[in-house]
């Protein structure tokens, strides 16, 4: 007799890690409601392409945040060197630079998830299966006739 045994998992990520990612969680949660509740809606993804499409906008504003604080991390290198540099002009945009980059994430990450979700819709839950598949329309559209079936008794010398 085998004893079923339940799989469990250890989670060796330190407390602080564990709170930050829950708390990205709930912000792309509660940033997702408020893309769908508000006046200005986007529309639900039908195909793949727009899907694509969504993925690219967002990427490009991701990289432009990314670009922003990499331009006032180079500032703050420039200061180094210099004592009379102000490195704390430098250390201000870059903490303004990431909290606008982690807006930008998690605003894409609610619209990725919408768009998940939208798209799932259309691609799986949206067959019909008793419309025919395009081969299937394609096949009926040759009119090809039924082969007659083969008589047991005959044979090929015949």
């Amino acid at each position: 007799m085998r004893e079923e045994y339940e799989q469990m998992e250890l989670d060796t990520r330190r407390q602080l890690d564990k709170a930050i990612t829950k708390l990205a969680e709930d912000s792309v949660k509660e940033a997702g409601e408020m893309i769908l509740a508000c006046g200005e809606a986007p529309t639900a993804v039908r195909n793949r392409h727009e899907a694509y499409g969504i993925a690219a906008e967002r990427l490009a504003k991701i990289k432009k945040a990314v670009k922003s604080i990499d331009g006032d991390t180079a500032i703050l290198l420039g200061t180094l060197p210099d004592p009379n540099f102000p490195a704390i002009e430098a250390v201000s945009s870059i903490c303004n630079s990431t909290l606008e980059a982690a807006a930008v994430m998690i605003e894409a990450a609610a619209e990725m998830r919408r768009t998940l979700r939208d798209l799932y819709e259309a691609e799986h839950l949206g067959k019909n299966d008793d419309e025919p598949t395009p081969m299937e329309e394609l096949a009926s559209a040759a009119e090809f006739q039924d082969a007659e079936p083969a008589d047991e008794n005959e044979t090929e010398d015949e």
